[in-house]
């Protein structure tokens, strides 16, 4: 068997021409896979017989015209010049009809007047017969052409035939004869090279556009003839669009694999029905596809299989038993009927599922063969769906759920895919899983819902402020809660943080946890020690009654693989919340900061917009916290655009308080009111959620110039904020507030009383909470003592990373110094208090930004007199004019405002710039924030 390229067999055919005489013929037989090229090259032979004068006979195999007798020898009377006697043979072959045996002697002697009529052309002209394809040759046909072909090399007939590869291989029995005929010339038609397709390139394309194209076409095409012609069309097509739009085909490379090619691809398949078949199975099991695989699912042999890969490999239709480009199979999945492709994947899915297969690859072909499933069906399908939303394909998990939902299932599984439904769409949106909770809630109010439903129904129904059904559900929980069980009471201490931050007041309604189990504590061990893993941070935070807990865990504990986040039941996205949560409580902020950065590069970010919602939130107030005000903006304003409005529950209060309180740190006021305009439920103010939002909407009161509304919001959080039995209900900072409330109203005697019980609160411990109380206890006390008390708020603040804070307290720091006249010492604080608010990330807010002028010294001009405590440094007067000057107001436009002179406004002004030591107005604007904050900077 020879392997040549298409010239030589051109050159080859030539030669059997030039040598062809009266008593000089010959045999050739060419055989290759679908697509390379050998009707075309057969084209070839016709052009070069034209050219030489020679009669050239057609005619094609046809698999479907395999049983009607003389089919293909009848096709060779319809080309053109058959002399009359040739014709007239065939038609008397077929006349009489299927001969009675191969012994029969007239159909014997009608084929030998054929030969006979075809030899006596031949000694007059060159004569060609070709047959394509013709292993589909009928048998009559077929024992025709084999008594033809044995006689020609002597009678002066040139005969060419193509076959199939695996027609030759896998039935000998049609073609043997044929390759076995004395002095036959066998080759292979094998794929192009690349030096040819870049020969038919160039005479497309052109010899830059050839350079271009030549290596992804070849890869692509695997050399097929046929496909690079459609590669070429699909360029083309490409080409002559002005600008592709989203439609358009999907390029590799710079090819455009687009529709050309995919129906050029199946079209070279049409008539090779096994190797379609094989391509098929391949596109259905696409990664999963082996061997064994897939003579299961076609119920072929080994040996016929690996004949059948090897053709469609050695015709470029596939790479190491793969296809070259997405694009094949996805023109073969769509050249599929409906009922044939979900045939193909049921069959699958069983002979996945019997040799082990992942749930997930199993449910793969259930959901696409989209039959109800059965009993093992519904299994794999729960089983699926937890594992694919423990990986973050939500949508994938929906389907599973969605199709085992559609199936009889017994009461148990009803509520297992129920659950399941609610978890999923949980993450999505979660106001999308009220039906799956109304199902859930009719299972229970019959007795028969389990304690893991029941939680996870509490935490819905309490996201929503449904807190009567909570109540209802945290009654039922008395039933199935076993405090023998250590799942039992992990599931009753998560579900009591998360009731202690939706709902305090129905703390009490759950059942009692065992007074003797350290189950709390160790899970919040537990939930720390994965923040340690996730984030590969360490954490030194007191857990319960449990002594100080290190945990420090470097990347070569662990290498890439992060361990077992949580011992026991399955870990889910929620605690990871919680765990955000505690570190919260403990004040660790760097490292909830690095575990809230862990667990947003986790999440996917378009599956599960709810997840990343809600970390965001988090990593948005933990950014506040850290004094990282842009940072906070950043991420609330993305977390409160990710789910609809109704989505959010009484958890929107979350992001609208961060933003709030961002708004207002950096003298954004409208901005901040904007925020407060948002509808709240009204049950978001039964939660902490509310709290956070009171607190932050009293700031902004007090930052406004209204205290009595601040101090309304702040003591509004008092009934509830005593009632939350946490012990980081600091975290609020509703007292600090109060009392800050109190010095703006002069109230010193109360709020110094606010500020003293919220130090009892927090306790001795250094916490940015312990540090913020201090600042404010300095506020309200005699100008002696204040010195003292925000030095240790300085203190403290610098060790607990709350950098928003502790700007605020060195700038009062700075202000105290002036107070006990000692202005040199009072220079020191005032560069620290600018140093945060440099921040690449953050715009500096009004206390960070302002450094006080140099004093003057005696080259001519004597040091400015400080001014008393209870003297403001701008007047009334000028605090007008600065404002709307800020709001880039003339000067003529002021005074017209004011109703006062515009020399009057140009003295204003420049006292303003002279006390603040500004030299123009845009520097005006990040100084009134604070100035109607009622934080009043020292007079030079």
């Amino acid at each position: 068997m020879s392997w040549a390229s298409r010239r030589d067999y051109v050159a080859e055919f030539g030669e059997l021409l030039a040598d062809a005489g009266p008593h000089q013929g010959g045999v050739m037989a060419l055989h290759g896979g679908p697509g390379t090229g050998k009707t075309t090259l057969l084209g070839r032979f016709r052009e070069h017989a034209a050219e030489s004068g020679a009669l050239y006979l057609a005619a094609t195999g046809f698999r479907s015209e395999n049983d009607v007798p003389f089919a293909t020898i009848e096709q060779l009377t319809h080309s053109s010049g058959v002399p009359e006697e040739a014709r007239a043979a065939v038609h008397r072959l077929w006349e009489d009809g299927v001969p009675r045996g191969a012994s029969d002697r007239g159909h014997v002697e009608r084929m030998r007047d054929l030969t006979s009529a075809l030899e006596a052309v031949a000694r007059e002209t060159p004569l060609v017969v070709a047959v394509d394809d013709a292993q589909y040759a009928d048998e009559l046909s077929r024992s025709c052409l084999l008594h033809l072909a044995r006689r020609a090399q002597s009678s002066g007939i040139i005969m060419v035939m193509t076959l199939d590869r695996s027609m030759c291989e896998c039935h000998l029995d049609r073609t043997e004869e044929f390759l076995l005929v004395p002095g036959c010339r066998v080759g292979a038609i094998t794929p192009l090279p690349e030096a040819e397709v870049r020969r038919l390139l160039e005479s497309r394309l052109g010899a830059d556009t050839a350079a271009e194209l030549l290596a992804p076409v070849h890869r692509v095409s695997g050399g097929s003839p046929a496909l690079v012609y459609a590669l070429i069309r699909d360029h083309r097509a490409a080409a002559r669009k002005a600008a592709p739009g989203p439609g358009a085909p999907a390029g590799e490379g710079g090819v455009v694999v687009g529709e050309t090619f995919e129906r050029t691809y199946v079209a070279r398949l049409k008539h090779h029905p096994q190797l379609l078949s094989c391509v098929r199975a391949l596109a259905v099991l696409d990664r999963h596809a082996t061997p064994a695989r897939l003579g299961q699912l076609l119920d072929r042999g080994p040996e016929r299989l690996a004949m059948e890969i090897r053709e469609l490999e050695l015709a470029g239709l596939l790479e190491d038993g793969a296809f070259r480009h997405p694009a094949a199979r996805r023109a073969v999945l769509k050249a599929l009927g409906g009922d044939e492709c979900a045939g193909l994947h049921l069959r699958a899915a069983e002979v996945l599922r019997a040799e082990g297969a992942s749930v997930t690859t199993v449910a793969e072909h259930l959901m696409a063969g989209g039959a109800i499933p059965d009993e093992a069906g519904i299994a794999v399908l729960l089983r699926a769906s937890r594992q694919l939303l423990a990986e973050g394909d939500v949508d994938a998990s929906l389907r599973c759920l969605r199709l085992a939902d559609r199936a009889g299932l017994e009461e148990p599984q009803r509520v297992e895919v129920a659950l399941g439904l609610l978890g999923a769409l949980w993450c999505v949106n979660p106001a999308a899983a009220e039906p799956e909770v109304s199902r859930l809630m009719s299972v229970m109010r019959a007795g028969a819902l389990n304690a893991r439903a029941v939680h996870a129904l509490v935490t819905w129904l309490l996201w929503f402020g449904r807190t009567k059904e909570a109540g209802e559900a945290i009654t039922y929980l008395e039933k199935p809660h076993d405090p023998r069980d250590p799942r039992a009471r992990e599931r009753l201490a998560a579900t009591r943080t998360i009731v202690a931050h939706l709902s305090p007041a129905l703390l009490p309604e759950l059942p009692e946890s065992d007074p003797l189990s350290d189950t709390r504590d160790t899970l919040s061990a537990a939930y720390l020690e994965h923040a340690a893993h996730m984030s590969r941070g360490s954490s030194r935070v007191p857990v319960g009654d449990i002594d100080p807990l290190v945990l420090g865990h470097t990347e070569t504990d662990y290498g890439e693989t992060l361990p077992p986040p949580v011992p026991g039941p399955r870990y889910s996205w929620d605690r990871d919340a919680i765990t955000l949560i505690e570190l919260l409580q403990h004040g660790d902020l760097p490292q909830a900061e690095r575990l809230g950065t862990a667990l947003l590069d986790r999440l996917p970010g378009e599956g599960s917009p709810a997840r990343v919602a809600i970390f965001r939130s988090v990593h948005a107030y933990i950014a506040l916290q850290r004094g990282e005000t842009a940072t906070a903006v950043t991420r609330a304003a993305s977390a409160l655009e990710l789910l609809p409005h109704h989505g959010w529950g009484v958890v929107i209060g979350s992001p609208l308080a961060t933003l709030v309180a961002a708004h207002t740190a950096t003298g954004q006021f409208d901005e901040a009111a904007r925020y407060l305009e948002y509808p709240v439920p009204e049950e978001m103010f039964h939660s902490t959620v509310g709290l956070f939002y009171l607190v932050a909407r009293g700031h902004h009161s007090l930052a406004t110039g209204r205290p009595y509304a601040a101090l309304n919001d702040f003591t509004a959080c008092a009934p509830l904020a005593e009632r939350w039995h946490s012990p980081s209900r600091h975290l609020l900072g509703w007292r600090t507030g109060t009392a800050e409330a109190y010095v703006a109203l002069d109230e010193p005697a109360r709020a110094r009383a606010m500020v003293e019980r919220e130090l009892a609160d927090v306790g001795p411990r250094p916490s940015r909470f312990r540090g913020n109380a201090l600042r404010v206890l300095a506020a309200a006390s005699p100008p002696g003592e204040r010195e003292q008390l925000l030095r240790e708020a300085v203190r403290i603040l610098r060790l607990s990373d709350s950098r928003l804070a502790l700007a605020r307290a060195l700038a009062d720091l700075g202000r105290s110094h002036p107070d006990n006249s000692h202005d040199q010492e009072s220079r020191p604080p005032w560069p620290e208090a600018q140093e945060p608010g440099h921040r690449s990330e953050a715009p500096a807010s009004p206390w960070m930004t302002w450094t006080p002028s140099r004093p003057r010294t005696a080259a001519g001009l004597t040091a400015a007199t400080p001014a008393p405590a209870d003297k403001p440094l701008l007047s009334d007067a000028e605090r007008r004019v600065a404002a709307l000057a800020s709001e880039g107001k003339s000067n003529r436009q002021i005074a017209r405002h004011l109703y006062i002179t515009v020399s009057t406004v140009e003295q204003h002004l420049t006292r303003v710039y002279r006390k603040l030591s500004v030299r123009r107005r845009a520097e005006l604007t990040q100084f009134l924030g604070l100035l109607t904050n009622g934080m009043d900077f020292p007079a030079d």
